[in-house]
């Protein structure tokens, strides 16, 4: 990180049980995000175009938006920082608490990279809650004991089906 200027974050929150109606419901986040990591919000932005919410706040050499889908539950966040101290994992737990998201994706870019060209490729990190964990397990075994049931239902097929591949 040492030739870089500053880091970019994308955040991807979804299933988010956090309600907004109007975009202005979205400064108490940017505010609380802000104050974690000690940085003064000066000035704030808002825009409401059909379902999109979208809010945006700039704090020194860093700056937040908040693009809210609330009929999707979905929120997209970048995170843009010329200080690569700015604690963005604190503010991405954040963020993630005050959503209520039950699944976040997040892809970090280093902005004004002037090391290797292999640097340049995004890191992505992705998160999922055990309820989600755990619904996608029972859905893997769901499918699992169909392929099974399947099969003992009619085994006739499968043998056929062996030695023909055994020929």
């Amino acid at each position: 990180m040492n030739n870089t200027l500053g880091k970019h974050v994308l955040i991807d929150f979804y299933n988010c049980k956090a309600t907004f109606t109007e975009a202005e419901d979205l400064q108490p986040l940017v505010e609380r995000a802000f104050d974690l990591v000690d940085a003064p919000v000066e000035g704030i932005t808002f825009f409401h175009i059909d379902d999109e919410l979208t809010c945006i706040a700039v704090s020194g050499n860093a700056h937040i938006c908040i693009h809210a889908y609330p009929t999707l539950s979905y929120v997209a966040v970048d995170i843009y920082s010329f200080n690569i101290d700015l604690k963005t994992s604190q503010i991405m737990s954040a963020l993630k608490v005050n959503l209520r998201s039950d699944r976040i994706k997040a892809t970090s870019i280093r902005r004004g990279d002037f090391g290797s060209i292999r640097d340049m490729r995004p890191k992505r990190k992705s998160k999922i809650t055990t309820a989600r964990r755990m619904k996608n397990t029972g859905a893997r075994i769901k499918k699992t004991s169909v392929k099974m049931f399947n099969i003992l239902r009619h085994p006739q097929k499968v043998r056929r089906s062996h030695r023909t591949t055994n020929k």
